[in-house]
């Protein structure tokens, strides 16, 4: 991938709807590799493993490679599932794959090295878990898999300790193929909220989104309902039917794109409790992705004016409906546009919750402003600007930009506490329970 190219998809992170083509042979060939290795990692067959290694990597032995195993991922659980994030193409050595390791406890990432021509392994590099945020408390909670609806996403629910019924939580995943964690970078923000929140007595569902699931979606057939709220919907209904859940006790917390839905997928879900909407969006998705652009001011001038461009014909609704914008066709933008988000959370009559972090650039006042003006005058609407954090609402200095997506941080702790004193009060209900100091 030409690097300009990777920095397209950088600055546009929050914004990609499905996952971008790839070069056919080469995705193969390192996929089958990968495959390969943690398929016979996983199964506890290293000597499988290291048949796939050259010569050179050859002389790391079955016992060595299983000793380096344990001693980087001791205590996280069996391995559930691997995906490649990232592909670039060395000068020497082939192609350097970058590949997120899921654990029943964690996540981690691992970086390969294969040859593409024999699609041996020539590098090998085991980095260590994901580390839990500092306020979650592991022994407050337990976590469970689930698959959500007709597509059967794989899912999981962070259960607390004790004796229920507990409230309970759906996360909504910004745009993008995004993963239960809503992976970004080194970061992994629903796992933080997940377990913050768990650790506090609510209970909390995450689950794959369907494009990152089944990245074979036609992306002409996958609008806003399939893309997002068929699977949030039934996120909600799998909470209800719980015994462990408090039936009035439900709330649908969206982060981005999924803020911006979150008040569909409640309406259509039926007596939630409240909504938590993280940096909404309000301007049109074609406004926010040339005012990223030239924020950032990355993309080469040519190109910029081509965005400008397709963006103005797309807000004109002149392009045509399966031409491909920022990683979807037209026809999705045109139906999301036609969506009234706002007129939907103004009838649902909850609580809601609306946070945005000072750093986020990709969502600004002018969006705040946008929800702001529209519930005007409802006492239930609880809005705050939160000092430092960015669009993942984790803490940082200077100017923002997608680079520092790549830091490892946690979720700001002052995000934790909102949406706990939020779901706590919505409705009088008595607090969730709160860790030991």
């Amino acid at each position: 991938m030409p690097k300009r190219m990777f920095v397209l998809g950088v600055v546009f992170l929050a914004l990609t709807i499905f996952p971008a083509t790839r070069c056919a042979a080469k995705a193969n060939a390192d996929d089958l590799a990968v495959d390969n290795l943690f398929s016979a990692i996983r199964d506890g067959n290293f000597s499988a493993a290291t048949s796939h290694f050259n010569a050179r990597m050859k002389a790391f032995s079955p016992a060595g490679l299983k000793g380096s195993w344990s001693q980087v991922y001791a205590g996280q659980g069996p391995l559930l599932s691997w995906k490649i994030f990232e592909r670039q193409n060395l000068t020497k050595g082939g192609d350097e794959v970058r590949v997120q390791l899921r654990f029943h406890r964690s996540t981690a990432n691992s970086v390969v090295v294969v040859a593409p021509q024999t699609g041996e392994i020539t590098g090998l590099w085991f980095k260590l878990p994901v580390t839990a945020p500092p306020y979650a408390e592991q022994k407050r909670f337990h976590f469970e898999d689930v698959t959500v609806g007709t597509y059967k996403l794989p899912g999981t629910l962070t259960i607390p300790n004790g004796k229920g019924p507990f409230p309970a939580v759906v996360l909504i995943h910004g745009s993008g193929p995004n993963d239960r964690d809503e992976t970004v970078g080194a970061n992994h923000p629903f796992a933080d909220i997940a377990e913050g929140l768990s650790s506090r007595g609510i209970v909390v569902l995450r689950y794959d989104k369907r494009t990152y699931a089944y990245r074979t979606l036609d992306p002409q057939k996958t609008m806003v309902d399939e893309e997002v709220i068929q699977d949030g919907v039934a996120a909600v209904r799998l909470l209800r039917a719980r015994r462990d859940v408090a039936q009035d006790r439900i709330f649908v917390l969206g982060h981005s794109l999924g803020a911006m839905l979150a008040p569909e997928i409640a309406k259509k879900a039926g007596q939630v409790a409240g909504i938590v909407m993280l940096a909404p969006p309000g301007r049109k998705l074609p406004q926010l992705v040339v005012e990223q652009a030239r924020f950032l001011g990355q993309a080469p001038p040519g190109e910029l004016t081509q965005i400008e461009r397709d963006a103005d014909e797309l807000s004109a609704h002149k392009m045509p409906a399966t031409q491909i914008f920022i990683g979807a066709p037209a026809s999705y933008y045109y139906d999301l546009d036609a969506r009234d988000e706002v007129a939907i959370a103004r009838a649902l009559d909850v609580p809601i919750l609306i946070l945005r972090g000072s750093r986020d650039y990709q969502i600004i006042d002018e969006d705040i402003r946008h929800w702001q003006n529209g519930l005007k005058g409802d006492a239930k609407v609880q809005v705050d600007t939160l000092p430092g954090l960015n669009h993942l609402f984790i803490a940082g200095t200077g100017k923002p930009t997608p680079a520092e997506y790549y830091a490892p941080g946690h979720v700001d702790a002052a995000v934790i506490a909102a949406i706990t004193s939020f779901i706590a009060n919505a409705g009088g209900a008595p607090a969730p329970q709160a860790p030991p100091n």
